[in-house]
Formats: C-alpha cells, sequence, structure tokens
C-alpha cells in the first residue's frame, strides 16, 4: 500500500531536481550574457540618460521620449550612483534583474500548489527573448518580476488559504507590475478576471473585494502618467504602422519561435488544450469548490484574456511591434500551463510526460539560448575604436541615422567631426520629437552633401557609420516636407529616402570607396550591427 505513496515522493524529486537543473542552466546563461553582451545600445543608452537628468522637472518631462514609468528609471538611477557608470557595472543590474525573475518563477509556482516550476522555466524563461530583453538596462526585466509576482500572490489568493500579508502582496505586485511596464495593466486585468470568475463560483465575497480593490489601486496610481501618454502622441506618429491581426500574430510567433521549432509546437499544443480544457471545466455540472476545476478554468480565462487583450491593444495602437511585447504573456502563459498541468496531473503517468515534455523543451532551447547568451549588443564601440586611429582631425564622419547616433557619441572620442542624418540637436536620448521637426523640414541629405564635397575637395576622408543598402540606380528626388507628402509622417521612408540620396551620390561622385571589415568574432545584436565605408577622393564633376 506504501508503494505509490512512495512513487509519487520519487516523482517529485524528480521534479525538483529538474527544476533545479534547469535553474542552474539558466544562471549560467545570464552569467554568459553578463561577460559578452558588452557596451550599452543605443536603448539602453537612451534609458541611462533618461535615468540620470540632473533635475526631476527634466527628467518627468523626459518620459514622453520613453513612454514607460517612471519607477525602473529611478532603480537606475539609483543603481548608477552607487556603482557608476561603467559598462560592466550597469550590466550587473541586468544580471540581478535576470536572476531575481528566475526566482519569482519559483515563487509563481510552488506556493500554489507545491509544484516544481518546470512548465515556466522550460516555455519562458529559456525563450532567448527573456535574457536578451530581461537582462537588458530597460524596463522590461522589473516589468516581468511584478506581473510574475502578481501571477503569483493573485493565485494564491484564489486558491490558497488568504491572509493580510497575502491581500497585501496582491496590492504591492498589482500596483508595481503597472508602475514598470504600462502595458502589464492588460495583463493584469486577465489576473483580475480569471481570480473573480472563480471566486463567483463559491461567493467568496471578501475576496473578490480585495482583489477588485488591488486593480482600482494599479489604476488609480497610472493617473499621473496621463498627460505624459498625451504628450507621447505628438511624436509617436512618426513611428505609426498599420498593424493587422495577421501581421500582429505573425510576430507572436516569432516570439515563441526564438527557442526553437520544439518549443513552437509546444506552445500551440498546450495553449488548445488548456483552451478546450477551461472551456470543458467551464459547462460542466460539478461541485463550486472543485480546486482543480477552478484552477483549470482561472488558467484558461487568464492566459486567453491577456492574449487577447495584448493582441487588440497591438493592431489598435498602430505602433510597431517588437517579439518581446509579448514577453508577459509568455511569461503568464507558462504559469498558467503550470497551474493546468499539476491540476490535470492525478496520475503518476501525466507527471512524467509533462516532466518529460519539458526537459525536451528545455533540452532543445539550448543552442537558441546560449548563442544569445553570447551576442553582443552593439559594434558601435569597435566602430568608435577604429575610427578614432583612422580619422583625421579634418575628415568628416556621417553617421547614417540619429538612432545610432546615440551610441556613437557614447563610444566616439576622436578628433574627426561628424554628423548624423539628419542632424538633431540631443544624440543624448530617443528624441523623437526633435526627428519629427526634421522631416518637417526640406531634405536635409544635399546640405550633408555639400560639407563632405568640401572635405573630399579638400583631400580629406568620408566616412559612413551605420547600414547603408546599394545605391539606386537612377538619382532619388526628394521628398517633400512631412506631411505634404503621400507618406505622411513615416520616418523610415523619409530616412530611407535621404539615405539613398546619400548612397547615389556617393556612388556617382567618389572616386574610392572601401567597406571597412569590423571584427565580427562574436555575433552582434542585428539591432544595432551597423557597418564602416570609407570614401576618398572626387571625380570631377
Amino acid at each position: 500500500m506504501k508503494r505509490p505513496a512512495l512513487s509519487a515522493t520519487t516523482l517529485t524529486r524528480c521534479e525538483f531536481a529538474t527544476a533545479i537543473l534547469l535553474t542552474i542552466v539558466l544562471v549560467a546563461a545570464h552569467l554568459l550574457f553578463f561577460f559578452h553582451a558588452g557596451p550599452l545600445w543605443r536603448d539602453e543608452i537612451s534609458s541611462l540618460a533618461l535615468a540620470t537628468k540632473p533635475t526631476f522637472s527634466e527628467f518627468w518631462t523626459s518620459l514622453k521620449f520613453d513612454p514607460f514609468p517612471a519607477s525602473y528609471f529611478l532603480v537606475l538611477r539609483l543603481w548608477h550612483a552607487l556603482f557608476g557608470e561603467s559598462d560592466l557595472a550597469l550590466r550587473g543590474l541586468g544580471l540581478l534583474t535576470g536572476l531575481i525573475l528566475i526566482g519569482s518563477l519559483w515563487l509563481g509556482s510552488y506556493p500554489v500548489d507545491r509544484s516544481a516550476p518546470i512548465w515556466p522555466l522550460a516555455l519562458f524563461a529559456f525563450n532567448p527573448l527573456v535574457l536578451e530583453a530581461g537582462d537588458s538596462l530597460r524596463p522590461y526585466g522589473f516589468g516581468l518580476i511584478w506581473i510574475v509576482l502578481a501571477f503569483a500572490f493573485m493565485a494564491q489568493l484564489v486558491f490558497g488559504v488568504p491572509g493580510k500579508i497575502v491581500a497585501a502582496c496582491v496590492f504591492v505586485a498589482a500596483v508595481l507590475s503597472v508602475q514598470f511596464n504600462f502595458t502589464n495593466a492588460l495583463v493584469l486585468f486577465s489576473l483580475i478576471t480569471g481570480a473573480v470568475l472563480v471566486l463567483l463560483r463559491t461567493r467568496a465575497w471578501l475576496e473578490i473585494s480585495l482583489v477588485l480593490a488591488a486593480g482600482m489601486a494599479a489604476a488609480l496610481s497610472l493617473l499621473p502618467y496621463l498627460l505624459i501618454m498625451k504628450a507621447t502622441s505628438e511624436w509617436s506618429k512618426i513611428l505609426a504602422n498599420e498593424n493587422y491581426f495577421v501581421g500582429v500574430i505573425a510576430v507572436a510567433r516569432d516570439a515563441i519561435a526564438s527557442s526553437g521549432v520544439v518549443a513552437e509546437w509546444m506552445w500551440l499544443a498546450l495553449v488548445t488544450v488548456l483552451i478546450c480544457a477551461g472551456s470543458v471545466a467551464f459547462i460542466c455540472n460539478r461541485p463550486a469548490n472543485d480546486r482543480r476545476r477552478g484552477q483549470v478554468i482561472f488558467a484558461a480565462i487568464v492566459f486567453l484574456v491577456a492574449a487577447g487583450g495584448t493582441l487588440g491593444f497591438l493592431c489598435a495602437a498602430k505602433y510597431l511591434v517588437f517579439p518581446r511585447y509579448f514577453l508577459a504573456i509568455l511569461a503568464i502563459g507558462g504559469l498558467c500551463v503550470d497551474i493546468f498541468w499539476n491540476a490535470i496531473a492525478q496520475q503518476t503517468a501525466i507527471r512524467v510526460i509533462g516532466l518529460c515534455l519539458g526537459l525536451i523543451v528545455a533540452v532543445t532551447s539550448l543552442h537558441p539560448l546560449f548563442e544569445r547568451a553570447q551576442t553582443r549588443m552593439t559594434n558601435c564601440d569597435q566602430i568608435a575604436a577604429m575610427l578614432e586611429q583612422r580619422a583625421a582631425p579634418d575628415d568628416f564622419i556621417i553617421v547614417t541615422s540619429p538612432l545610432y547616433g546615440i551610441s556613437f557619441q557614447r563610444y566616439y572620442h576622436g578628433r574627426a567631426s561628424w554628423m548624423t542624418l539628419p542632424p538633431i540637436d540631443d544624440l543624448t536620448l530617443h528624441r523623437w520629437d526633435l526627428i519629427k521637426k526634421t522631416l518637417a523640414e526640406p531634405d536635409p541629405a544635399p546640405e550633408l552633401l555639400a560639407r563632405a564635397q568640401n572635405a573630399l575637395q579638400a583631400g580629406h576622408k568620408i566616412f559612413l557609420v551605420g547600414k547603408l543598402g546599394p545605391a539606386p540606380a537612377i538619382e532619388p528626388e526628394s521628398l517633400p516636407p512631412a506631411p505634404q507628402s503621400q507618406f505622411g509622417w513615416k520616418m523610415e521612408t523619409y530616412t530611407n529616402q535621404w539615405k539613398s540620396e546619400l548612397t547615389y551620390w556617393f556612388e556617382h561622385h567618389a572616386l574610392h570607396g572601401t567597406n571597412l571589415p569590423v571584427d565580427q568574432e562574436q555575433s552582434v545584436n542585428p539591432l544595432e550591427q551597423l557597418g564602416l565605408f570609407e570614401i576618398s577622393g572626387l571625380r570631377e564633376l
């Protein structure tokens, strides 16, 4: 009679041993990223510049250029004050954030049903996007930590023994989840919806009141940002993008597929089973206090509302969508799968299957995870070092985008003068308002090319830093100032047009052009893998 109990105990030990092993592997990956990520890339530099504004007034007014709440930037400011501004010291904050996030997954799984977080670790933490975004000097990591904790405490309130400490933790986690990332409000709403619908079955009015009060407190905490959100809308039109449902789904698929094909198909299978099981549990006639049924319903509702709300918001926002925007959904999805699987795992065979499937996902995710862990976040520092050696004081450097100019300004300390295309006055952080201003002005390329021509005529060199496509076959015409053209305020269309004018002019007027190879021993973040081109000599005009 004791054999089944022993078997269950042994299986539990195997599950925890596996989760601990996965955690050790993840810690190794985060340490590897810490030592290999290298210099900060433009988004991180912009965050640092915002966080270290000299006065609170400047800091608060600059939040409109980086649409996140103030909390993370205050944490970054404190870290900078304590440990300095060296790249390695700042990466220490990212490492700490990543390690805390792993710990939060344990807290999100264990208190609910005393289980090991195999699914959250395998499906979510082994995703390379979590490593890259969570350990960067951006608010994503802290936002993920607090939304995971909000899930943990909300689930504990619904399925555990509610008490004053749990209630207080629900309030704190709910408020801080939205205070580190605005879009966490969508996921928090899904948690509240799932909790309330499950609690209504048992008429747990006190717990329902606590959940709703926590949601109200989180909503009220966002009121100070209404004016900032309105100010953001004044420049955001330059980044506007028509987002259709199919396209947004494709980006979400990219986020899942970052871990590999096996993880992608596992996500699809588990989510399908979760939704079907949740639907059956919701309509079947079972006792209202059936804990396992409540867990299945909670997991299915939370995931459906969170995924649907996020997809709908991104479609309506008309803003360029990146895979990292789905990280909160992946985090909550992993926890929902964990609760669901533990609810149906009444037989040893199901638990063994879950353990094996989780291991398979983790093992097949190892290669992309460790490949991303050894990726440099920029090569702009290498280019800057090359130019400090090659560029003479009278040479001229053109950085092909003000976005790249943020990184270049941090790392270039040479004697040659330089300018971005288009030129803007402030390159310390993302000044989208200044870029918008240049779009409404006459084409900046001719003035920049006139300066380049003078330098070449005087026997000096021109260096191009950034990303340049092939020269167009025919000379491109200047676009009228925005929004007078058919492209309205689309920044990418205008900047690509100006770069085309640049490449066409150098192709037809310069004598010599050399693509200077940049050290590529490490893979580089594709968002800031820049090139360096040297130009000399001028043909007779």
